[in-house]
């Protein structure tokens, strides 16, 4: 068995921008970080690809934006829902706006820069179980490296970064139940499209929704969104369907590459720590953001875990009590905008009631100004009951 002699202080499994994000503020904090990936990077993840205002900002406080930047992304200054004339576009306000670029260039970015702070990276690893000790708690992971040779390696703390189907949050057993299949996404990359003037694009067509982002270097993410008894029939056959929906939708563009799927999204989750063990991003109970929030709720869950993991390593101690101001946090941070992204998704997904709405906003651009900038997390969700804005939306 190869393994590692010493116990780390944390062994992050995932190098996404939540797991990439963290090992850099715990290394740059003096911790002895281990970084763990099945992948090799770059590698393409399924993904919108957009940053939001709120996560240009995280970027900025991790220290890498002027990398990220230098990859010139395309830049991000709204968002239009619904398809021609029948749809609405909301703005971000003056000096705030996102970007996009693909997650193979942006989370080869985080890596590195984690990798600079002072985090060991290893690529090609793939965690499969967790190592507990006398007490139950975890005390590391167990996987397979590069070449199929088995791996242990001990950890006073592990942290689950390893996305939609984390296998840390299975193995700590804090999934509600099992996931539903509501929806699942096909994501590819295409050339061709119009300019998009700086706004990302959903449009819809009856319970079927189409995410459109510029990337940069002529291309554009775009991504499916299936839902219902649709999804089960996608099953090898993404490529058509996502054809099929490219034609139905008006998008004038070829595809470049291949069609990813991803799904079921409906994984909730009981809490975010358990004895020596903390999950961040996705693997923290995913939903899906339609504006870019998903790359912020990474980075910023980063952030609050940093403060939290810190602070119980110097204690001595990395219990569920010790870690739970985490998950405290997490949920005082993430929860307001959650039940307003599940009102979003509502409305889109019932054309009478969206057609409705978008008519109502297009008489009044305030409104849908005030929406994308909630989702864009630049506004607050209590910005939404403010009275001047209540007052327009009845009248």
């Amino acid at each position: 068995m190869v393994g590692a002699a010493r116990t780390r202080d944390v062994v992050v499994v995932g190098g996404g921008p939540a797991g990439s994000a963290l090992a850099h503020r715990l290394a740059s904090l003096g911790r002895d970080v281990l970084l763990l990936d099945r992948a090799e990077f770059p590698r393409r993840k399924p993904c919108g690809e957009c940053v939001n205002p709120a996560a240009v900002r995280a970027l900025d406080r991790l220290g890498v934006l002027p990398a990220v930047l230098a990859a010139h992304p395309a830049p991000l200054h709204g968002w239009r829902i619904g398809a021609g004339a029948e749809g609405f576009g909301g703005s971000f306000p003056r000096g705030e706006s996102g970007f996009a670029l693909p997650r193979a260039v942006l989370d080869r970015i985080l890596l590195d820069h984690a990798r600079a702070a002072g985090a060991e990276v290893r690529t090609g690893v793939r965690v499969t179980d967790l190592l507990r000790d006398e007490s139950g708690a975890v005390a590391g992971v167990r996987g397979v490296d590069a070449d199929g040779r088995p791996v242990e390696i001990p950890a006073r703390l592990v942290v689950g970064a390893d996305g939609l189907r984390s296998v840390v949050l299975r193995r700590l057993g804090l999934l509600k139940r099992g996931p539903r299949l509501r929806k699942l996404a096909l994501t590819a990359h295409v050339t061709g499209m119009h300019d998009m003037g700086g706004r990302g694009e959903l449009r819809v067509r009856g319970r079927e929704c189409v995410g459109i982002a510029d990337v940069g270097d002529g291309s554009a993410n775009v991504t499916v969104v299936v839902t219902g008894g649709h999804a089960e029939g996608v099953r090898g056959h993404a490529a058509d369907f996502f054809d099929d929906a490219l034609r139905r939708h008006g998008i004038g563009a070829w595809r470049v590459d291949d069609v990813l799927a991803t799904g079921p999204f409906d994984w909730p989750i009981r809490r975010a720590v358990a004895d020596g063990a903390l999950l961040v991003g996705d693997a923290a109970g995913y939903y899906d953001p339609f504006t870019g929030q998903g790359i912020y709720r990474a980075l910023h869950g980063a952030e609050l875990a940093a403060r939290t993991v810190d602070a119980a390593l110097r204690a001595g101690g990395v219990t569920s009590a010790a870690l739970a101001p985490y998950d405290r946090a997490r949920r005082r941070a993430f929860g307001a905008g959650e039940r307003v992204q599940h009102v979003v998704e509502g409305v889109v997904s019932r054309p009478a009631l969206f057609g409705a709405v978008a008519a109502r906003f297009r008489r009044r651009p305030v409104l849908a100004d005030a929406v994308i900038r909630v989702t864009g997390d630049v506004s607050p969700v209590r910005s939404l009951l403010r009275p001047s804005l209540l007052a327009r939306l009845v009248w």
